[in-house]
């Protein structure tokens, strides 16, 4: 093995290291998103939507990110707008619920709004959405019933545009059911109609 060849993997390790180590790098989100057919779904992600969603129209979407790639159904049922995300082999991840920032309880609005208040020197919530995460049968009871069962955990995933210094830009905040934000990272690539939808 030559010494060049030596040097330069080593200057990729030591790239690798310095971009894992430096916190605000390591607070960025990267997504790409692109229609899937159905006939690319993972058929246990199919059997889950078609079994949750009764007479549904899915649109199916790929979604690579740092942590990999995913498979989203984006549909609406009863005039809501749900996210289903799944992993590349079809388990379920979460469910999404597109909701209105002014719809949360008053408690809740006032400590996200708090917390980013702390984060940005200006902020506007652009979009809202109720994360559930628990296992396959709770979700599906969960989408048919009124009442959360027990087990499902409530986030708060939100696009906010903010601005820290300079130039305001897009940001994923995740809050817990108690209004704590647990994240708080910049979106350095995302489709503009995934921000809405």
């Amino acid at each position: 093995m030559s010494r060049h060849h030596i040097s330069n993997t080593y200057l990729v390790k030591l790239l690798l290291l310095l971009l894992i180590s430096i916190p605000g790098l390591a607070q960025k989100k990267y997504e790409r998103e692109y229609s899937l057919k159905t006939s690319a779904v993972p058929q246990q992600a199919l059997a889950f939507v078609t079994g949750s969603f009764k007479n549904t129209k899915v649109h199916w979407y790929g979604e690579e990110s740092l942590n990999g790639t995913t498979i989203e159904a984006k549909l609406k049922k009863s005039g809501i707008m749900y996210s289903v995300e799944f992993s590349a082999d079809g388990k379920i991840q979460d469910i999404e619920i597109l909701t209105r920032f002014d719809r949360l309880s008053p408690a809740l609005q006032t400590a996200i709004k708090k917390r980013l208040a702390e984060e940005f020197k200006t902020f506007k919530v652009i979009k809202t959405q109720t994360q559930w995460t628990g296992s396959k049968e709770d979700l599906q009871q969960a989408i048919n019933n009124e009442q959360l069962p027990a087990a499902i955990k409530v986030h708060y995933e939100m696009v906010v545009k903010g601005q820290k210094t300079g130039l305001s830009t897009y940001f994923e905040v995740l809050a817990n059911d108690e209004g704590v934000v647990t994240s708080v990272r910049e979106i350095i690539q995302r489709n503009s109609d995934n921000l809405i939808y």
